[in-house]
């Protein structure tokens, strides 16, 4: 059930391709100061459902609201200026750059002095852009990479490049982070670190996160409530003990290998 304080509340949402359903009349709502999963086996909607939720698609029909606006259809920028960041399955960072350079990006949608000051060189763009250094440096320290700030994206570790990805999106000062398989491509060890790092973020930087992810072990580790789709239906919703034991979900999704499913 919706509740009255909820960050993102989702009702009825549907996506048609054609004549194929590929979400139908879902409705879910996300707390805040929470990590909630979503998840469900190959082809039942949680994709869809993610691009509907940041604008990369538009509905066929159903509302979204975000922090009492709505936003059903809003392109992803404007969303992004309201508080809502995600990240990619696949990283989408400028591999040639050092790393604090990725990290400035997101900060200049909300620090940057615009196109003319920075052009003409103005005292006001030289101002922002030492702030924006400045906090850049503050995020690193808080990520554990204050050492790797001059470093090229391209030559770090996977796993360090995913926490650049997570800084870049810090760095837009969301109220929501929605996370796209964050541990796709990583190794066990990698995976661990990861869902240190989402649950230090999501402690130290009064923000909820809404995780799609096929680690069982990372989303029943880290989520304290989990909605769980089918054929492009909401099948089931509750904490992870709750979800572990659902039998409709153990049959559609989990199986008999409870830690692990591939999404």
């Amino acid at each position: 059930m919706a509740q009255a304080d909820s960050l993102l509340e989702v009702r009825d949402l549907s996506k048609h391709f054609g004549g194929v359903v590929a979400l139908d009349r879902l409705s879910l709502s996300i707390a805040p100061n929470r990590i909630t999963g979503l998840i469900g086996p190959n082809g039942s909607g949680k994709t869809t459902a993610f691009n509907l939720l940041t604008g990369v698609l538009k509905p066929s029909g159903g509302r979204i609201t975000f922090r009492g606006r709505d936003i059903t259809g809003a392109p992803p920028h404007r969303n992004a200026a309201l508080g809502l960041a995600r990240t990619f399955q696949n990283i989408r960072l400028f591999k040639d750059l050092p790393v604090i350079d990725n990290i400035a990006v997101g900060l200049h949608m909300r620090h940057g002095s615009g196109l003319w000051p920075t052009l003409l060189s103005w005292p006001s763009a030289w101002r922002s852009e030492r702030l924006i250094r400045a906090r850049a440096h503050e995020l690193l320290a808080l990520l554990g990479m204050a050492d790797r700030a001059e470093v090229p994206v391209g030559i770090l570790p996977y796993g360090d490049q995913r926490r650049v990805e997570l800084g870049r999106a810090l760095a837009t000062e969301p109220r929501l982070l929605l996370l796209d398989e964050p541990s796709a491509g990583m190794n066990a060890v990698e995976t661990m670190e990861l869902m240190r790092t989402v649950r230090h973020i999501q402690e130290n930087f009064d923000l909820s996160v809404l995780l799609v992810e096929h680690d069982m072990k990372m989303v029943m580790g880290l989520c304290e409530w989990i909605y769980v789709i089918n054929q492009g239906q909401l099948l089931a919703a509750g904490p992870p003990e709750e979800i572990q034991n659902h039998p409709e979900v153990v049959e559609a999704y989990l199986g008999h290998n409870q830690s692990r499913a591939h999404a």
